[in-house]
């Protein structure tokens, strides 16, 4: 539960701070109204369930099958499936295989098809997480979309890197600095090692890119210590551990002013989505062409497209 504090309380808060800040739709369409310019400093992930916690699909696997110590068996999981993965793969694609160190690679093409793997779907619109978070709802339940900083995440990964930050002469090089670390990273995770890491974000496009990625305008969220929590690295960019409630509407009139909520103030952001907007929200994204047709490629799409609200009843 969010802690609720006035908007002066907040705006004090938001000097020099990064905020998880969580906010609630107050009419369906204020959605929309969200400017752009501080939306694109931001990646977007949507939960059919509110209350889902921030996890990858191979933690939740490992958890389901070792509930108390799943934290240790992830890694032991992770380096079994890609040896098999490795091993098995030219049995069934003889073109595109990656090199054997390209793990960020191997793993793209795991979560691609269905494995669980430590990549967390992450997309740069607003608008295909607002999808996914309409795609996968439960029944009776509040729908959310989590908004993660990418300005943030890269400048905490340059904090202590700042020769490293020199030499780097636009956003495309530090993406790239930052998707070979990750990928180092990953490498000493499936060799075994037991190096200690920072917690933090790394946010990663694969190289080898599947039409699926590009309709989402998709990339990837990986835990940078990997020996704890998606949820402890994610949270750990903020510096506040409790969330604080923020009005939709004042969301709305500070994304469109730098006074005091410039997007580096804002770290994390939970938007949650009550019920009662389902129908209208589908419309919308409908009109916007965004539809399982156009999120998912071929005939997965069409199958997808048959799974939805018809009616308004």
């Amino acid at each position: 539960m969010s802690k609720q504090i006035n908007i002066e309380e907040i705006k004090e808060k938001c000097r020099g701070k990064r905020l998880y800040v969580e906010t609630r739709l107050e009419n369906w369409d204020d959605i929309f109204k969200l400017y752009n310019r501080f939306l694109m400093a931001f990646v977007f992930r949507g939960h059919g369930c509110a209350d889902w916690a921030m996890s990858s699909s191979l933690e939740r696997m490992a958890k389901r099958f070792h509930p108390r110590h799943f934290v240790y068996a992830v890694n032991d999981y992770e380096e079994d499936n890609l040896k098999e993965f490795k091993w098995k793969y030219p049995g069934y694609e003889k073109t595109n295989i990656p090199a054997e160190n390209e793990v960020i690679e191997w793993l793209s093409i795991m979560q691609h098809y269905g494995a669980p793997t430590r990549l967390v779907d992450f997309s740069y619109s607003l608008y295909v997480a607002l999808f996914m978070s309409m795609d996968s709802l439960v029944e009776d339940e509040d729908s959310a979309i989590w908004g993660l900083n990418q300005l943030i995440c890269r400048e905490i990964f340059f904090q202590d890197k700042e020769e490293l930050e020199k030499t780097c002469k636009d956003k495309d090089e530090m993406d790239f600095c930052i998707y070979k670390e990750a990928n180092s990273v990953l490498l000493n995770i499936t060799n075994g090692s037991d190096k200690e890491y920072n917690k933090g974000i790394y946010l990663v496009k694969p190289r080898m890119v599947n039409k699926r990625l590009v309709r989402q305008q998709g990339l990837f969220a990986i835990q940078s210590d990997p020996n704890s929590t998606f949820e402890d690295n994610i949270f750990s960019i903020a510096n506040n551990n409790e969330a604080v409630f923020l009005p939709f509407r004042e969301m709305i009139n500070n994304s469109c002013s730098y006074n005091w909520a410039r997007p580096s103030d804002i770290a994390l952001i939970k938007i949650v989505i009550p019920k009662e907007y389902r129908w209208d929200i589908f419309m919308s994204l409908e009109q916007m062409n965004i539809t399982s047709e156009t999120m998912y490629p071929g005939l997965e799409g069409l199958a997808r497209s048959m799974n939805r609200q018809r009616y308004q009843i």
